[in-house]
């Protein structure tokens, strides 16, 4: 097991995470300074200058970072998690979920008992060890810089299983802007539409309901009942692809894909950044 897994599982984070906690606040804040002040053009050369100043360190093996990097994963680790994504790629995988399979039933134990409204699901990752820190890093812990790599993996992906169709993230619970001040999934459903020049249809709306992580199986599935909606004069696409962070027990996803094909979608495939 990488290192940082099993720091993880012992609930400390690498020690370059913390150690540099201050000079990642001060590069955070001088980056933002120089943004104000600064043309457009001019931002990557005050970011490398920024970054020699106060260098940058890789989350996951404490070593130094590339000044121009936009993300705070050095090249080796981020080479090594491609790798590994590329590898889980080549495994059998169940037909439903898109988890590893440890049979040849084509679907896992749980698909195999259970019912969704998407037709299939495709996670990057598998949500363990360094993905899992990283995720967690990003999601709880503000590391923003970190939705450009799950984007450009996520681009690569969407490019070569659902060229062409339409991007669908799923909507945030309400308050959660207000609480944390930013939406993980839509961050990285910005830089994919933005700067991939994939399409984005931002057409559905969550009501409230009980945070999912702390219910099980059965729970989240009366909890997400009712509580998405079509935003008003929404027009849905017939093959849109739905956007989600992390897989869990699919509940959901399952919700938003009842919503669109209740609005005239045929098939609702999804991506996500990994799989629990």
């Amino acid at each position: 097991m990488p290192l940082c897994g099993r720091l993880w599982q012992k609930a400390q984070p690498p020690k370059a995470y913390n150690c540099w906690k201050p000079v990642r606040k001060c590069r955070c804040i001088a980056l933002r300074i120089v943004g104000m002040f600064t043309r457009a053009t001019v931002p990557r050369l005050a970011r490398i200058a920024i970054s020699l100043a106060l260098p940058q360190t890789c989350m996951l093996c404490g070593g130094r970072v590339h000044p121009d990097a936009e993300w705070p994963l050095c090249g080796s680790c981020a080479l090594q998690l491609r790798n590994e994504r590329a590898a889980d790629a080549r495994r059998e995988r169940c037909a439903v979920c898109g988890k590893p399979l440890i049979s040849r039933h084509g679907r896992c134990t749980r698909c195999r008992a259970s019912s969704y409204e998407f037709d299939t699901v495709y996670p990057l990752f598998r949500y363990a060890d360094d993905v899992r820190l990283l995720v967690l890093a990003y999601k709880s812990g503000g590391r923003r810089s970190l939705s450009g790599f799950f984007a450009e993996d996520l681009a690569e992906v969407i490019a070569a299983r659902f060229r062409g169709r339409v991007v669908i993230p799923v909507p945030p619970r309400p308050g959660k802007l207000r609480r944390k001040g930013w939406d993980q999934v839509e961050a990285i459903a910005a830089i994919l539409e933005r700067k991939h020049g994939i399409p984005v249809l931002r057409a559905l709306a969550r009501s409230a309901a009980a945070e999912q992580k702390v219910l099980n199986l059965e729970e989240r599935a009366a909890n997400m009942r009712g509580t998405i909606r079509l935003v008003t004069g929404m027009v849905v696409p017939a093959d849109p692809v739905l956007f989600d962070d992390i897989l869990t027990t699919g509940a959901t996803l399952s919700a938003c894909a009842a919503c669109l094909k209740s609005a005239s979608a045929t098939r609702v495939d999804a991506v996500t950044i990994a799989a629990d």
